[in-house]
């Protein structure tokens, strides 16, 4: 980008208007001063109100049950110590269960007798029961409210110090039995933990700083990118600017420098923050936050955000670019947010490191990288790829941000015949931003769901969801619905083909599956929670199959095979489209160790789709995919086979099942440029 006299120009215009705002200065500038500090001062507050309310802290205890003697027994010593503990008071009630909902107790301890414990247990929906080595004996429950801070740290703290009563009890009797040596002197068992407040802490910071970094970018960024051609496209002042001395070329880099050195700006002052704060301790951190940020440190992770500054920057003015009005900048911000913070988050996964194929990921590679420089454990090879990796895809935005003028729908603010018209034509032009505020939208009601029920929960957020969004479209854009979700009829030989893919793509599928494992670990544990979320036991098998595969296998085809893949049509060639949708498809399910699994099907259920000519294949696959996976989970079955045999046996059998349809193909009609290449069906 040369600096020529009109980008100098442009770009001092643009940085001029932004400091004559003062609104958008404060969010720029003063903002991301004033939030660390803030958090610091805020944080020790917390800590001396937290601390202060503890000491002035009492705990109301009932005792209540048939054994409540030896409930009073064992709490006598928490009752009468004479040090913290002896805030601990007792106090008699009526009704001690209908106290504690009433927040006149903070505790409830039961005494009960071993045949009311048994019977208890007998009746618990959860089928436990009594172990054997418990039989015959009294038990104390402990009644609490958890959503309550007096009852949830009073029963913790009662509960060890029954736990301990208890110990010390058993060993007596142990004693007493004539045992000669003291079961505390068999050994002791220690945990040293040998990680530094260093690590811990910088673990900690560095999960977050680049999502942290990020949202103040994009808030502050954006208030200059939706306004310098958003808005003046609205204003149409663009126009005029357009006609000016300055080439479209210099007009769009100027803008984008503006928009970078705000980006800029805010990341600097973050790492000086850091710095300033956590560095020279200018201001007491809060205890326990004990990381100190060298300056050596500071200037590593300015030098990481540096391709991050420019990314941000590209997308936000690569989004206001194509966006016809300041108020639909405006909308596109939530989804361009979210999708930005999915990559920054990697760092939260378990067990990622930056030398694995996290690297190859624009943005997440460099969001280890800042959380490992923090850790001090960097390896700067794997730093130096995972920067050519950002910085690529940044030149890359960059470069198509500033060919965004010579698009004369973006000149114009999409004035085209189309958009006064509307119906097909507009679809294709819109049916990505489309998606894209529908992504978001999907994201917030995934993480706000209120249904524990599996079966309530897909069916609102799937069945619903994605049965209402391909009607808005057909809808709103007046779409042919026959067209639009590719209702025709296949030949028969197409549907040997599905019952011959599926199971060849499910082997196919698992190796794809195994080979990301081997190079982004997936912990162990956060597959069983999947898994067990999946499979609840108490659910029969008919039940998930419906809610798992025949919902999903109908809607989600409808969206992705049907008005998405009719709106990309003229886009892209046959395999583009595959790619695209499938990938599309993959990022929907947006649990990040499905992505390219998932991504895996929803290319070859778009490309039966290509083929065939009918969604109707794809559906049958989607929910034959499903409901196999259901059915043999139900049973206990992980996998279908590992190995090298099972993954050629795997692809042997899809290709035999894609080799049939593409034998029997009706090509997608009304397909792009590509689509004449393709030989004629027979």
């Amino acid at each position: 980008m040369r600096l020529t006299p009109p980008v100098r120009a442009i770009f001092g215009l643009e940085i001029r208007s932004l400091l004559r705002d003062p609104r958008t200065v404060f969010i720029s500038v003063v903002l991301p001063v004033l939030l660390l500090p803030g958090l610091l001062v805020a944080g020790n507050l917390v800590t001396e109100r937290e601390a202060e309310r503890e000491e002035a802290r009492s705990y109301r205890i009932a005792v209540t049950g048939t054994r409540a003697s030896l409930a009073d027994t064992l709490l006598a010593g928490l009752l009468q110590n004479s040090e913290a503990d002896s805030r601990f008071r007792q106090v008699q009630v009526e009704n001690p269960m209908r106290a504690l909902d009433a927040d006149s107790v903070d505790l409830v301890v039961e005494g009960l007798e071993p045949a009311e414990w048994e019977a208890l247990m007998d009746g618990d929906t959860a089928e436990a029961s009594v172990p054997d080595e418990l039989a015959g004996a009294p038990v104390i429950r402990i009644h609490f409210h958890s959503n309550r801070t007096a009852s949830r740290e009073g029963a913790e703290t009662a509960r060890r110090h029954l736990m301990e009563t208890r110990q010390e009890r058993r060993d007596a009797l142990i004693v007493d039995a004539g045992f000669p040596v003291h079961p505390r002197t068999v050994a002791q068992v220690e945990g040293v933990d040998v990680a530094t407040d260093q690590e811990v802490q910088g673990a900690h910071l560095g999960r977050f700083i680049t999502l942290i970094l990020l949202g103040l970018m994009v808030l502050g960024g954006s208030a200059v990118a939706t306004d310098t051609l958003a808005g003046e496209k609205e204003r149409g002042t663009l126009n005029t600017l357009l006609t000016s001395a300055a080439t479209r070329k210099e007009i769009v880099t100027g803008k984008l420098l503006a928009v970078m050195a705000i980006a800029l700006t805010i990341a600097v002052i973050q790492v000086l923050n850091l710095w300033i704060f956590l560095g020279l301790e200018i201001i007491e951190p809060p205890p326990g936050f004990a990381i100190q940020v060298s300056w050596e440190m500071a200037a590593g992770l300015l030098l990481i955000f540096l391709p991050v500054v420019a990314l941000t920057a590209g997308i936000l003015l690569l989004t206001s670019a194509y966006a016809n009005s300041y108020k639909e900048a405006q909308l596109y911000l939530t989804p361009v947010l979210l999708g930005l913070a999915l990559p920054a988050l990697a760092p939260i996964l378990p067990d990622i490191s930056l030398q694995s194929a996290i690297i190859l990921v624009p943005l997440a590679n460099l969001s280890v990288a800042a959380r490992d420089l923090l850790l001090g454990d960097l390896n700067l090879l794997a730093l130096a790829g995972a920067w050519v990796v950002t910085a690529g895809a940044a030149v890359w935005v960059t470069a198509r941000s500033i060919r965004a003028l010579h698009d004369e729908d973006v000149i114009t603010g999409d004035t085209s015949q189309a958009e006064f018209l509307g119906g097909p034509a507009l679809f294709r032009k819109r049916v990505l931003i489309w998606f894209l505020v529908f992504w978001a939208v999907k994201v917030m009601i995934d993480l706000n769901l209120p249904f524990d029920d599996i079966r309530i929960a897909a069916l609102v957020s799937v069945g619903l969801i994605f049965g209402v969004f391909p009607f808005i479209l057909i809808r709103r854009f007046r779409l042919d619905p026959v067209k639009a979700l590719a209702l025709r009829k296949p030949r028969p030989w197409v549907w040997l083909g599905v019952l011959i893919g599926v199971p060849g793509g499910l082997l196919t599928a698992q190796t794809v599956f195994q080979l990301m494992d081997r190079v982004i670990p997936i912990p162990v544990e956060l597959l069983e929670n999947f898994g067990q979320a999946l499979m609840p036991e108490a659910i029969p098998i008919w039940q998930l199959l419906i809610v798992v595969a025949v919902v999903p296998g109908i809607v989600e085809e409808l969206t992705f095979r049907g008005v998405l893949l009719h709106g990309l049509r003229r886009r892209f060639g046959p395999v583009g489209l595959a790619l695209v949708v499938g990938l599309i498809f993959g990022v929907f399910h947006f649990q990040i160790f499905r992505i390219p699994s998932t991504a895996f099907l929803g290319v070859i259920l778009t490309a039966v789709t290509l083929m065939s000519g009918s969604i109707f294949p794809a559906i049958l696959w989607h929910i034959l995919n499903n409901g196999i996976a259901v059915y043999l989970g139900s049973r206990g079955v992980e996998s279908l086979g590992e190995g090298p045999v099972m993954g050629v046996a795997g692809f042997a059998l899809l290709a035999l099942g894609l080799w049939i349809i593409w034998m029997s193909r009706t090509p997608y009609p009304d397909m792009g440029p590509a689509a004449g290449r393709r030989p004629s069906a027979p």
